[in-house]
């Protein structure tokens, strides 16, 4: 189907000025602007079914010139969001961040506004949702929509756009769609083989290449989570690889997310939404697993309504034979999603042909002939000693290889599992500001301390050794999915004391979530929410108490951070206890949320606590927290959204060098 789009006329406006979704008076020329456009269109010999206009004056003007007062309107179609910049002359804005925007718009936002990825996500939203059974479309938009639907097209690439860019007046011709693309499962050899991380950078190659895509797992296990814009929960990794796909995640990209509480128990979280705790026996016994399938095959249906193409991943190995007749999320899942199966192996932890070959080997014939192509990953060395195992492997399993995917070291996604925090304890460095995560056994999100990980100023360390807490600037204490438990651990090991020595010595303590709770007088589970212990003293180190509770909270917010006057600040609440201050004693708040609830605690300059998971990814507060050691800051401040778009573009390209993507676009478009 083709797709016109109309850039507006030339806009009244001093040259140099930036403008967005101001909406600007058009000049004096515009009668004899609008009449070549009108013309433009008549030649162009079609009857357009549908009209489209961004509802800014300066482009339904011109529809209504061209005989199309009745466009409708669609506010993804507005031009890119100047945020605080709008209406002034560049030359004359003051803020910092404008060089980081100069160098790369495409992903930096503007100050309170956008960047062109997100002018490019809700323009493939639109064109995504437009309906294409009749006729040719007429959009009339602006320089920056139009840039977007060429890159969406594919017909320029992503760091091309700009020159792609009308004149006033201008007007382009787009064709949809483009190939309609098969799921696409990443199943695995086992667990821990870079399932995850390939889905991401996989969704970040799609999007570049102007598709639409969106993650989907059906089952995850996972303590670190993360909440949607409607405030209900899905593992962390969805969440991560949503926005590499530059969407916003939603509960169908995770309907089932599984948190243990213990060796032989799990939290069951369905559609975001807790629905108690399970044993392992009690989860993968039969009964009842017909009811979980339905809900999570009619997640991923909803999903793949929405999205081209869905990157789909498996959990675990897909030759655990032992548990198929309850599998939910690998080989059965890819049988309802008709998906083309990827699998992906690990050479680092060896044996890799047994590995592959044996898990494709276990398979029915069904469920072999599913199974597409296979992904090394994790290579370590010169890929050429490889090339024969590529030959042998293809040999013996029958399968095409891919890809050889090399061992990274210079790319930092955010982990999910905790699995490698152990290989990340450090220990003191001079000249940078040290901060001391307290290594707790049931330790979650852990993400909220990536942008101090990656920050130059600060050496971050995990660590439950007394010693290291004594020396460390700043004390975190993260959050955890067995609050009373961990704490009673911290008792036990010694590291409560350390923790309050080092408060006395000086040191800042700040707790999140889990975290704050123990720093205050006591933790209450009086209805065993969380397990037998009833009553827990906590570190008495703000005058707060807590109950625990069996309703979760689970949300995304926006805050002003202490004495701040707007909310910009950003972040997301899941925790199951309300936390007040103790009998006489009265709350100073960390922050304000834009419903005017107040979150958190402050005892002074040093100690506070929040539930808000995300605080420590918003600028203002990481500079608050730094600010008493301002001789150690001698680095510039991290823009951590900035860090994390440059991440997942060099995971993309890294994926890309190394991945035979003509191949993976012709098996996810053949028929069979």
């Amino acid at each position: 189907m083709k797709v016109y789009l109309v850039r507006h006329t030339s806009v009244d406006v001093a040259p140099g000025t930036c403008y967005g979704q101001t909406d600007v008076p058009l000049r004096a020329s515009f009668q004899e602007e609008a009449e070549a456009c009108k013309k433009a269109l008549q030649d162009t010999g079609m009857r357009f079914s549908r009209i489209y206009t961004s509802p800014l004056s300066r482009c339904t003007h011109l529809a209504a010139y061209c005989g199309f007062p009745e466009a409708e309107r669609d506010e993804r179609l507005k031009e890119m969001n100047m945020g605080e910049w709008e209406m002034q002359r560049f030359e004359e804005i003051t803020d910092p961040r404008i060089q980081e925007w100069y160098d790369d718009y495409l992903r930096v936002r503007t100050t309170g506004g956008e960047s062109f990825m997100d002018v490019l996500a809700r323009v493939s939203d639109f064109f995504d949702h437009l309906d294409r059974t009749s006729g040719p479309a007429l959009v009339f938009a602006h320089g920056g929509v139009l840039v977007a639907a060429q890159v969406y097209a594919g017909k320029v690439k992503l760091e091309d756009a700009m020159k792609a860019l009308p004149p006033y007046g201008g007007m382009v011709e787009v064709d949809l769609p483009l190939p309609r693309l098969h799921p696409l499962m990443l199943a695995g050899t086992g667990s821990d083989v870079g399932k995850s991380v390939l889905a991401a950078a996989l969704c970040r190659i799609f999007l570049q290449d102007g598709y639409h895509p969106a993650p989907f797992k059906a089952q995850n296990m996972a303590l670190n989570s993360y909440a949607t814009p409607e405030g209900l929960e899905i593992g962390r990794a969805q969440a991560v690889q949503a926005e590499a796909a530059g969407v916003p995640c939603h509960t169908d990209m995770n309907p089932l997310l599984l948190k243990p509480t213990s060796d032989q128990t799990a939290q069951v979280v369905l559609s975001g939404k807790p629905i108690g705790n399970r044993s392992a026996y009690e989860y993968f016994r039969t009964e009842g697993r017909e009811e979980l399938r339905r809900e999570v095959n009619q997640a991923f249906d909803r999903l793949s309504a929405r999205y081209n193409p869905v990157v789909m991943e498996g959990a675990g190995s897909i030759s655990e034979i032992n548990l198929k007749d309850t599998d939910l999320v690998n080989l059965p899942m890819a049988r309802h999603a008709h998906a083309d199966v990827i699998l992906v192996a690990d050479i680092d932890r060896g044996g890799v042909f047994a590995s592959a070959y044996g898990s494709v080997a276990l398979q029915t014939p069904e469920d072999r002939k599913r199974i597409k192509g296979i992904i090394v990953n994790k290579f370590r060395g010169d890929l050429r000693l490889f090339e024969s195992g590529v030959k042998m492997m293809e040999e013996i399993c029958g399968i095409p290889v891919l890809g050889v995917i090399p061992y990274y070291h210079d790319i930092y996604i955010e982990e999910e599992d905790s699995v490698e925090l152990s290989l990340k304890q450090r220990k003191v460095v001079q000249g940078k500001v040290n901060v001391a995560v307290v290594l707790l056994r049931h330790l979650s999100n852990f993400t909220d301390f990536n942008m101090l990980e990656h920050d130059e100023r600060v050496n971050l360390y995990y660590t439950n050794n007394v010693d290291d807490l004594m020396k460390a600037d700043i004390i975190l204490l993260p959050g955890s999915k067995s609050t009373i438990d961990d704490l009673y651990e911290l008792r036990r090991n010694g590291v409560a004391q350390a923790i309050l020595q080092a408060r006395r010595n000086g040191a800042t303590v700040m707790g999140i979530c889990g975290g704050y709770q123990m720093m205050g007088q006591r933790i209450a589970d009086p209805d065993g929410v969380e397990g037998s212990i009833s009553q827990m003293p906590g570190l008495g180190l703000l005058p707060t108490e807590t109950a625990i509770e069996g309703e979760k909270v689970t949300r995304q917010v926006r805050f002003a951070f202490l004495s701040s006057e707007e909310p910009t600040c950003t972040g997301y609440e899941i925790h199951m206890g309300r936390t007040s201050a103790v009998e006489g004693e009265t709350l100073t708040p960390l922050v304000r949320l834009e419903n005017g609830e107040t979150d958190g605690c402050v005892a002074d300059r040093k100690c506070a606590g929040s539930y808000i998971h995300g605080i420590l990814d918003n600028p203002e507060v990481i500079e608050w927290l730094l600010a008493p050691y301002a001789e150690k800051l001698d680095q510039p401040q991290l823009d951590y959204a900035a860090f994390k778009e440059e991440q997942y573009n060099k995971l993309a390209d890294h994926v890309r060098k190394h991945l035979n993507m003509p191949l993976l676009y012709q098996i996810l478009t053949q028929n069979d």
